[in-house]
């Protein structure tokens, strides 16, 4: 069986544009329309686009931002402002620098390639990235599961606020620890660990 491929597409790929507003119906989060599009995503930040495919077929995407301009307080991301996050959150990020945050957006897959490798791939792609860009700290807002299960894997999230039920799940707003994350990876702690508050780091997975 061929490997999954994942390609690096900035500004969009309009085939895994049509997959977000494929799953997001199958999903019951939004209601169909002419444009086949998830209408909310039609002035999303600036982003890059990390495309999955396999056998010229785009099963899964990953959009990470990088629009130096936040539009929501901090934030690129409207999805944040359904959160109450903790008050050492945005002096954290205001001392990191927003140059050196990205926000992790919409990610869909399809059902039947929900596996490992299409996950693992998609964020190996976003974790090169990341590392090139000399990004020191991620934020999303993630299924309350699934960041289970990113934890299990030993991926470093921090919460940065108590869940709330948000797009037809319980989710959780996290902080992804990229120095933490790269030198569990690399071996090498390459990047200056984050200026976390005593509170945050009780949170360290």
């Amino acid at each position: 069986m061929k490997r999954i491929e994942v390609v690096t597409v900035p500004g969009g790929d309009p085939e895994a544009e049509r997959l977000e507003y494929d799953i997001y119906l199958e999903e019951g989060y939004i209601q169909p329309n002419r444009q086949k599009k998830v209408l909310e995503n039609l002035n999303y930040p600036k982003f890059i686009h990390f495309v999955a495919r396999h056998e010229q077929k785009v099963v899964g995407s990953l959009r990470l931002v990088v629009d130096p301009i936040p539009r929501h307080g901090l934030f690129r991301l409207s999805s944040f402002t359904h959160f109450r996050l903790e008050d050492w959150v945005e002096p954290l990020l205001k001392q990191v620098g927003l140059e050196h945050v990205a926000e992790v957006g919409t990610m869909v897959i399809r059902p039947e390639y929900r596996g490992s490798e299409t996950y693992l791939r998609l964020f190996e792609k976003a974790f090169e990235y990341g590392l090139m860009r000399r990004i020191r700290a991620g934020i999303a807002t993630i299924d309350a599961g699934f960041c289970d299960r990113l934890i299990r894997r030993g991926m470093p999230l921090i919460s940065l606020g108590p869940s709330v039920y948000y797009m037809g799940s319980e989710t959780v707003p996290v902080l992804i620890d990229m120095p933490r994350l790269v030198a569990r990876v690399l071996g090498d702690p390459v990047i200056a660990p984050l200026p976390l508050p005593e509170l945050a780091e009780k949170e360290r997975a």
